[in-house]
């Protein structure tokens, strides 16, 4: 038996719109921890020249070098984040400013 009515469409729909919604929220709340923890990596490891045991140190240069990669990988992401919000927002109300055109909607003109 398979369903064709309209109800049943409309409802797998609004699952998925709520599952995307519910992981673009899920990306919004991991990336800034994501950015503390990369950003704070640097914090444990050695210094090249208080550890003379450690041979392979790291050097004060190389860090920052990779505090910086990682701000800019940061902005890069949220950069690409937000194209995605936009992106998916536009579907989500019909592309309108007013969610205008918006699938199943009904105009009030």
């Amino acid at each position: 038996m398979t369903r064709t009515g309209g109800e049943e469409q409309t409802g797998t729909r609004a699952e998925r719109q709520t599952y995307r919604r519910r992981r673009l929220m899920d990306i919004a709340r991991l990336l800034p921890v994501l950015g503390a923890v990369l950003l704070a990596l640097p914090l444990l490891w050695p210094e090249a020249s208080t550890h003379p045991a450690a041979r392979d140190g790291v050097s004060m240069s190389t860090a920052i070098i990779y505090v910086f990669a990682v701000w800019v990988a940061l902005i890069g992401a949220c950069f690409a984040f937000s194209l995605a919000v936009q992106k998916w927002a536009d579907h989500w109300t019909g592309g309108g400013p007013d969610g205008a055109g918006a699938p199943g909607g009904t105009e009030d003109s």
